[in-house]
Formats: structure tokens, C-alpha cells, sequence
């Protein structure tokens, strides 16, 4: 991550949350059972908890998994959620799994914190 940042793509040039679930709909009606949510990071989405739980409501309509790939800067606050509203599926993308590495790629804390709250945490049911 450069210091100075990243230039984020404009969110008219990203997908509508009301526009996701309308493909979704489409693909799952069409005999689609996996959809994942990738592409930057999905966590950042204001609303990607709840757009997680209106996938899952497409289970009775034949979808069976619903994944992400994240690098889990934002995941902690958030996996809880997303397991109950239909999560099925976690790709962690790291860069490293040292955290001082990852400090300086990254330049934050995020995965590690994530590994160190884990071990005080019974992540067994996600």
C-alpha cells in the first residue's frame, strides 16, 4: 500500500447493492448455487452485512453457498453477521503471515489482529 494511498473507483462506477441482488436473482433462477463476493474489498461496503443476508435469502431458491474473499482489515466486526445471514464460504487473501511484514506492506494492523483476537475467540463455528 503506498503511503499516499490508493485511488478507490467511484462508487457510480461500482455495482448498487439493489443491482447485485437483481443478478443474483437472475443467475440463481438460472440454476446458479455459489455466488462470492470479491473485488477490492467487499467488507468495505457500507452495507455488506446486510447484502450478505439478502443472498441468503436466495437458499430456497437453490443458491447453496455464498463465499468472500477479503483480506480481513474490516472482518472481525462483521463475520458474526454474515455466517448468520448466510455466509458460507472465507478466502482470506494475505500478503503475509508476518505480523510486522504485514504492518509494513499494509502499513496497518489487520489481519494479525484478527489471528490475535481468534485465539481468545471459539471461531469453530464460522
Amino acid at each position: 500500500m503506498p503511503s499516499e494511498g490508493i485511488e478507490l473507483t467511484p462508487s457510480e462506477k461500482l455495482l448498487t447493492s439493489d443491482e447485485i441482488l437483481r443478478l443474483a436473482r437472475l443467475f440463481v433462477t438460472e440454476g446458479v448455487t455459489k455466488i462470492r463476493l470479491t473485488g477490492g474489498e467487499p467488507t468495505v461496503r457500507k452495507d455488506c452485512v446486510e447484502l450478505v443476508e439478502e443472498l441468503g435469502k436466495l437458499r430456497p431458491a437453490g443458491l447453496k453457498e455464498i463465499a468472500m474473499t477479503s483480506n480481513g482489515i474490516a472482518l472481525w466486526r462483521k463475520l458474526e453477521r454474515m455466517v448468520a445471514g448466510g455466509l458460507t464460504h472465507l478466502n482470506l487473501s494475505l500478503d503475509t503471515l508476518d505480523p510486522f511484514k504485514y504492518q509494513i506492506i499494509t502499513r496497518r494492523m489487520g489481519i494479525c489482529d484478527f489471528f490475535l483476537r481468534a485465539q481468545y475467540q471459539d471461531l469453530k463455528r464460522f
